[in-house]
């Protein structure tokens, strides 16, 4: 079972469950805040254009009640030429709003004019030849006029006069000031970003605006404003290739509208802030809530580890219990058919010697091989009888054994067989170590199972090490048999202590070796460790078992 894929998947139900409905949440929030804001603007932005233009209304209606009264004036005084032309000049001096006035008779011809010499005559000139006012009042278009130091824009009122019943004898002319209109609006900034100017029907400028658009040469496009509506805002890109929301009012009365503006970026400045400041935290909580699951999950998947290990221990043991009851009728026969004929060879090895001391022949040596004849026979009998004891699972009584003897005198069997087959023996063993706790015969049949095997790795000669020391501070003995073969398959590493698993040839192993070993040390409180690298792995391929074995002095 693949726990850490579990683990991760875990890891991802939980950010999903979590960090998606906060996520969403997180982006309604932003998007209503962000139409509020909107919203928000929108009324301010038109409330401005609104009380600018009633403003504009205000100040050109006055101007035309000036213009009304004026009129009136000229029907007192007559068509006095002298006597009109010094009272306009007087009152275009104490009257700012007013630059200057002129009279015109009915074919437009100038009667008289207020106009100083600083101005550029051929500009007013311009000026009347192209207006034709009619009966009543009319205004004209907002036009620059120049004087000696500056540019001032003018718009231009005429009014009809009626002199002592004679109607429409001429028509009074006066020249508005349209600067303090344009400074007016200037005053009027909104926050940063945010300005209002006044523009024509066809988008010019009439005002100078607060970041540099210049009256009566700069202007805008006004596709975005339909020609019904008095009033409107919206989204669009204004002369300065700024995104904006913009909104206008028509000056009733007149062709003009009052165009009141912010950058969308200062209007969204703080929804946009708070969006970060909403990121921040969510990455924040993100990594909370990753910690959260990684901690939940691992606690999931080692409780789901411990019970997978569990089942399968207590399904290693049912077949391992199988396999044992199969191992143990089949170690019952052999026993039954072992044991004759050792009781014989031993009989009869034993009535050998007598004879040859009765014969009385100088038989030393032949009586010490006869001897160890004698031992070999007990010693097969006694690894019978543990076989038994292991399938039968019984344990022996509680015995000790010298590791060092014991290994030295394995090799002292073994050593023959190394040196015909070109195998170097190096051995390290640690001097006054403690008895292991372990039957000499079960310690016996485990090392020769284990040496036989690196022996038999290396047909073609090698290097055997075998190595013993002494861990104080866990009381056990490590024994480490090394050989220089070719080493273990990385696949198969894992089933060298399963039962009848072999890696030789058909024929030549039962996979019983390993196994038992391995059990019969487990029986004893011990451990068997197998590391193994193969040419593939490792420069210098090999194996090395390791087992691990309880002291005497071990509870």
């Amino acid at each position: 079972m693949n726990f850490e894929r579990l683990r991760m998947l875990l890891i991802a139900a939980f950010m999903l469950v979590s960090l998606v409905p906060m996520a969403v949440l997180g982006y309604k929030m932003i998007s209503q805040g962000e139409t509020m804001i909107k919203e928000k603007s929108s009324v301010y932005l038109k409330g401005f254009a609104k009380r600018n233009a009633e403003a504009i209304n205000g100040f050109m209606v006055e101007r035309v009640n000036d213009m009304n009264v004026l009129s009136n004036i000229v029907c007192l005084f007559g068509l006095n030429v002298t006597m009109l032309q010094d009272h306009f000049e007087q009152m275009a001096e104490d009257y700012s709003p007013f630059i200057a006035f002129s009279g015109l008779d009915l074919s437009g011809r100038r009667v008289f004019t207020s106009l100083g010499s600083s101005f550029d005559c051929g500009s007013v000139d311009a000026l009347e030849e192209n207006s034709s006012p009619g009966p009543g009042t009319t205004l004209g278009k907002v036009t620059m006029m120049s004087t000696d130091q500056e540019e001032i824009p003018v718009l231009k009122i005429c009014t009809s006069l009626n002199v002592r019943s004679r109607e429409d004898c001429g028509h009074l002319c006066a020249l508005v000031d349209f600067r303090p209109m344009g400074a007016l609006l200037r005053k009027s900034n909104i926050e940063v970003t945010g300005e209002v100017y006044l523009v024509d029907e066809h988008g010019r400028f009439l005002s100078s605006s607060r970041f540099g658009a210049v009256a009566l040469r700069d202007s805008i496009s006004m596709a975005a404003i339909p020609g019904q509506a008095p009033h409107g805002i919206y989204e669009t890109t204004d002369y300065r290739e700024e995104r904006v929301l913009q909104a206008y009012q028509k000056v009733d009365g007149f062709p003009w509208y009052v165009i009141a503006d912010q950058d969308m970026a200062e209007i969204l400045n703080r929804i946009n802030a708070l969006g970060r400041e909403a990121v921040g935290y969510g990455l924040f909580t993100a990594l909370i809530v990753f910690c959260l699951a990684f901690i939940i999950s691992t606690l999931i998947v080692n409780i789901l580890k411990s019970k997978y290990r569990y089942e399968k221990e207590l399904e290693f043991q049912v077949i391992q219990k199988e396999k044992l009851a199969s191992l143990g009728l089949l170690t019952s026969g052999l026993a039954h058919e072992l044991n004759t004929p050792l009781a014989n060879a031993l009989l009869y090895t034993q009535i050998a010697s007598e004879e040859l001391n009765e014969a009385g022949c100088e038989t030393e040596d032949i009586q010490a091989r006869l001897s160890t004849v004698v031992e070999e026979i007990h010693q097969g009998s006694k690894i019978i009888r543990n076989l038994l004891d292991f399938s039968r699972h019984s344990t022996n009584d509680a015995q000790v054994a010298d590791v060092n003897k014991t290994l030295t005198k394995l090799m002292g069997i073994a050593g023959p067989h190394c040196v015909s087959g070109k195998i170097d023996v190096q051995t390290v063993l640690e001097e006054k170590m403690p008895k292991a706790r372990v039957d000499a015969s079960t310690l016996q049949s485990i090392l020769t199972n284990l040496v036989a095997n690196a022996i038999e790795a290396m047909p073609q000669g090698g290097v055997l090490k075998l190595k013993t020391r002494h861990v104080k501070v866990l009381r056990i003995i490590k024994i480490e048999i090394a050989d220089s073969g070719p080493g273990i398959p990385k696949e198969e590493r894992a089933k060298v202590f399963t039962p009848f698993f072999t890696t030789k040839q058909r024929g030549k192993g039962t996979g019983l070796g390993l196994f038992v070993s391995h059990e019969m040390v487990r029986k004893l409180g011990g451990n068997i460790r197998v590391i193994s690298s193969t040419g593939n792995e490792s420069s210098t391929p090999g194996t090395v078992f390791t087992v691990e074995l309880p002291t005497e002095q071990a509870e």
